[in-house]
């Protein structure tokens, strides 16, 4: 007998073998621990490794349910990190095989892998806790396992009835049926305000630089409230169709602390809407985790249902048959302890254009937990004191809805932001207006203007104004304050020409001018168009330079310019840099941005100027208020960027 064949004969009769170690091939090394839900179709080596370790791989391999049923049992006696995750991933893994044919007993396991990765992320069992480790690849695919195993039961309970936010949810467990309550709160979304619930990831988004998602736990919806008819109190602020995120959490009860349970039992389990704008992390007390959400599906999904892309057309070229529609709109019920952020379309535009920076804005979590963004739609082709009013009016129905008594602090620093015509309604917002509109047409006092009592008083909500006391801070974005020379232009004489007549506003004027023949020159018969307005030598935005700013409100300027260098004599393409360019008491700053279209509100350096901005703002309520500013004093220099 040879001395090999004494080794394998000792070897076999004392349980003994070699161990012996080679190099490995090409990257297998980073590679075996990269691993992902995407390319689980068997157990992981490490799963092998536990089943090995209680002689249960023979086992698994000719009966999956009698194997997890011993798991289980051993979890029970003994909570180890490697038996509860494997419960978790084998239960996945069996679900996975069984739902193509037996989808009633792949729902059986997909509940039981949820359940068992939700205890091995968030049990706090001693030695659950003390071999839990975040860094371990097993760590994130757990999650991976309860999100996907969660998103499954929530499509199989829709497959059945819509899911409502106050209802319930019925499944067949192992053969029972077995109800679910659904939970929304801690948000200000009430559970009538969720007509519809739709999973995230059955839309493909485009057109954004970058998905704003967070990673964690449970599964990204998207909530839908309709909104068919004119709504009453802050409804009449909300859009026809709201989307807005929500995150699926489901909350199982145990079976590894109860020895007694009976495997094929119902499990007590609720479903939890998590509002994740409110509530960014979920979990039990000492273990808690990010929530998993998606903001930019619910906005991208909310935006494409609109009629905005025709409205902006409308607003143009028929702006009396859209001024009804002038108004504020909410992303989410008005949440008084947050600042208002208003953000102003331009010219042939629409709220659509701020979605591109509105969504990378909610990146930032100090942002998206302080500010409350309102967008505001108007018909660009009315004049622009008319569309000033419409924009002063509706943030005075906001005020006196959401601050009557004036004493809210958060309503009282609101922010606006305004992109090239909007930045003038903004403007507009915050300064005192005086005669200065009103002399453009008349060297008589409006005081001794003859006339019907309403035409008189609403002609002066058009051309008289003071700055609103809570608009505290004002961002320009390629605002044209002097006016464009493409107005001048083909582009501007036609689009001029298409321009329908304001009928109403026209008939006021026609009514004031015959009242008063001698107080107007014959030219005087309607204000000017929006695009006559932007024209460089324009009496109505010279005036508007001269209109003197409130106390304390500060103003930043954010300029597009076609170049990096020689920006005094560049421009975006529409509005040059001469008229970008604002000397104004309180200005902060101003920010040259490298850009090729008009289109600034959506270049990332100016998203990141707006974010700074936003910040500081924050920052300088944070901070004790010097006394000259409390008075109304001289503001700080602006910073040049």
């Amino acid at each position: 007998m040879t001395l090999v064949q004494l080794t394998i004969i000792a070897s076999a009769l004392v349980g003994w073998s070699d161990i012996t170690v080679s190099p490995s091939r090409g990257d297998h090394g980073r590679t075996s621990a990269q691993h992902s839900l995407a390319s689980l179709d068997r157990p992981s080596e490490r799963t092998y490794e536990t089943l090995r370790r209680y002689d249960l791989e023979r086992r698994y391999r000719k009966d999956v349910d009698t194997t997890l049923a011993k798991l289980e049992k051993f979890a029970q006696e003994r909570m180890e990190p490697d038996v509860v995750y494997a419960l978790a991933e084998l239960s996945w893994l069996e679900g996975r095989r069984l739902d193509r044919w037996r989808k009633a007993a792949a729902i059986d396991h997909y509940l039981d892998a949820a359940a068992y990765a939700f205890d091995y992320l968030f049990d706090g069992d001693p030695l659950l806790v003390s071999g839990r480790n975040p860094s371990d690849p097993r760590f994130r695919i757990a999650c991976e396992l309860y999100n996907d195993s969660v998103e499954r039961l929530i499509r199989a309970a829709q497959s059945d009835r819509r899911i409502e936010a106050d209802g319930n949810i019925k499944l067949k467990v192992h053969g029972k049926d077995q109800v679910f309550p659904v939970i929304l709160r801690d948000t200000p979304w009430k559970p009538a305000d969720v007509d519809q619930i739709l999973l995230a990831s059955d839309f493909v988004v485009s057109g954004v630089n970058a998905k704003t998602y967070q990673y964690g736990v449970g599964v990204p919806l998207i909530g839908v409230r309709q909104n068919e008819a004119a709504g009453k109190g802050d409804e009449r602020f909300y859009p026809p169709e709201m989307a807005f995120p929500l995150t699926g959490y489901l909350v199982p009860k145990s079976r590894l602390k109860d020895a007694d349970h009976e495997r094929d039992g119902a499990r007590t389990c609720s479903l939890e809407l998590v509002d994740p704008v409110r509530k960014r992390a979920v979990g039990p007390e000492g273990t808690p985790m990010m929530v998993e959400s998606d903001f930019t599906t619910p906005l991208a999904y909310m935006w494409s249902r609109t009629d905005l892309n025709r409205y902006r057309w409308n607003g143009l070229l028929r702006p009396g048959e859209a001024m009804e529609r002038a108004n504020l709109m909410l992303l989410r019920p008005y949440e008084p302890d947050k600042i208002p952020v208003v953000m102003v379309h331009g010219l042939i535009s629409s709220p659509l254009a701020w979605i591109p920076m509105l969504n990378d804005l909610l990146r930032d979590a100090r942002i998206q937990q302080n500010y409350q963004f309102l967008l505001y739609m108007y018909p660009t082709g009315v004049p622009v004191p008319v569309a000033a009013a419409l924009l002063r009016d509706s943030l005075q129905q906001a005020a006196q809805l959401y601050n009557p008594s004036g004493t809210n602090p958060k309503f009282n620093q609101m922010v606006l932001l305004g992109h090239s015509m909007g930045g003038l309604l903004s403007h507009a917002m915050t300064v005192e207006s005086g005669n200065l509109w009103w002399q453009i047409n008349s060297d008589q006092p409006f005081e001794e203007m003859l006339g019907d009592r309403a035409v008189l008083d609403e002609l002066r909500s058009y051309l008289f104004f003071k700055p609103l006391p809570f608009a505290r801070r004002v961002v320009f974005l390629a605002t044209p304050h002097r006016g464009s020379d493409m107005s001048r232009g083909v582009v501007g004489r036609v689009g001029n020409s298409l321009i329908g007549e304001t009928d109403h506003v026209a008939s006021l004027l026609g009514r004031l001018v015959k009242d008063n023949s001698d107080a107007f020159p014959r030219r005087f018969r309607r204000l000017p168009t929006s695009i006559e307005t932007l024209s460089p030598d324009s009496d109505t935005l010279l005036a508007l330079l001269k209109m003197r700013p409130g106390p304390g409100v500060a103003y930043h300027s954010i300029i597009g310019s076609l170049r990096a260098e020689g920006v005094e004599h560049t421009t975006d393409g529409v509005v040059p840099y001469r008229s970008a360019h604002i000397d104004i008491e309180g200005l902060r700053s101003e920010r040259v941005v490298r850009t090729e279209d008009h289109g600034v509100q959506k270049n990332p350096e100016a998203i990141r100027e707006v974010t700074r901005i936003l910040l500081e703002h924050l920052d300088t309520l944070a901070a004790p208020v010097p006394a000259s500013a409390a008075l109304g004093g001289a503001p700080g220099n602006a910073v040049r960027q």
